[in-house]
């Protein structure tokens, strides 16, 4: 079987982005606190509709949104690996502005157990999945070079990985987000 040659330098990178993005995130909401405020009262309206979900309709929410997302990060990331780079930093940089509000409001300990629980599992599924579209942009980029790659066999070899690996780390993520995180939120 193909390998995923150099994949740990392409996490390394969608971690350092990352972190990158949500610590610029965390320190332009700290500079801007009311914009900040606003930006996460919207996005909690966005996402106002699943109080009315059940806990199994949210976990199944969760599950598809996650899922859809790191597969189109995955088959995107064809395209030089843009798209896959954007989305953890977009990604990135609205868990710092949320962090930040939420931890002025809450608490940052407890802001953090809202996190940590599924974002163990969450955030690595996402920055693997981004990995794999990261390193298929490189294969493109190569090919394009003129070296002898086999895009359509590298492409398929990104979405299987992503499909058997990436998407039952969001099912496991998507499980303790509905059920598990709302219990140890509760006695923080």
């Amino acid at each position: 079987m193909k390998k995923f040659e150099g994949l740990a330098y392409h996490f390394a990178f969608m971690l350092f982005l990352f972190f990158l993005a949500a610590a610029i995130g965390f320190y332009q909401a700290q500079a801007d606190p009311f914009i900040a405020g606003k930006q996460v009262n919207q996005l909690g309206r966005f996402f106002s509709f699943v109080r009315h979900l059940s806990p199994l309709e949210i976990f199944l929410l969760i599950f598809l949104n996650n899922s859809i997302k790191a597969v189109i990060s995955t088959i995107a990331g064809v395209f030089a690996g843009i798209f896959p780079a954007c989305f953890v930093f977009v990604n990135g940089y609205i868990v710092g502005v949320v962090y930040y509000v939420k931890g002025s409001q809450l608490g940052y300990f407890r802001a953090l157990m809202y996190l940590l629980p599924h974002g163990v599992i969450e955030i690595p599924a996402i920055l693997l999945a981004c990995s794999y579209g990261s390193w298929l942009g490189l294969r493109f980029i190569k090919k394009i070079r003129g070296e002898a790659i086999n895009l359509k066999e590298d492409f398929v070899l990104a979405l299987k990985a992503c499909l058997k690996i990436v998407i039952p780390m969001l099912l496991v993520a998507a499980f303790v987000e509905t059920f598990i995180t709302p219990v140890v939120v509760r006695l923080v």
